[in-house]
């Protein structure tokens, strides 16, 4: 069974940010979808889709891509051990607050999701008619695609 976890600028249970897409598929399995996209400073972005398991997966690097990011609906996914798409808004906001997290930002989305933002955490969390819908979490990547930890 898949460890769904979510661990502020670490990972998704056992897989890490940094991780090398042969290790993701692993424990993952092959994704049902893989979309590649290029940006203007050749930063290759590659998006694995796992709708089975409420998850997509971003990998990152100039060359060779390495998870970066995370994308979660699903409804079994936990935060600090707690079943986090069962909590409030508020409930949310506190269990970061209670983890050490406190830099918050809140904005509507033109799609009209709300998003809370941990920014020292580098969490979204989205949430519709006051019910969490997704979080979305991850590491910056440097250009020489490692891990940028002084953010």
């Amino acid at each position: 069974m898949l460890n769904l976890e979510m661990k502020p600028k670490e990972g998704l249970g056992d897989i890490l940010f940094g991780e090398i897409p042969e290790n993701l598929t692993k424990i993952m399995g092959e994704p049902e979808t893989a979309e590649e996209i290029r940006t203007d400073d050749d930063l290759k972005t590659t998006i694995l889709t796992f709708p089975n398991e409420g998850i997509t997966v971003f990998l990152e690097g100039l060359v060779e891509p390495i998870v970066s990011n995370f994308d979660c609906d699903n409804e079994d996914a936990t935060l600090f051990g707690v079943k986090v798409f069962e909590k409030t808004e508020a409930e949310i906001k506190q269990l970061m607050i209670d983890n050490g997290y406190s830099v918050f930002e809140e904005d509507e989305e033109e799609w009209g999701e709300r998003r809370l933002s941990c920014e020292d955490a580098l969490m979204d969390f989205y949430f519709l008619d006051e019910k969490l819908q997704a979080v979305n979490f991850g590491v910056y990547i440097k250009d020489d695609g490692t891990i940028d930890k002084e953010i």
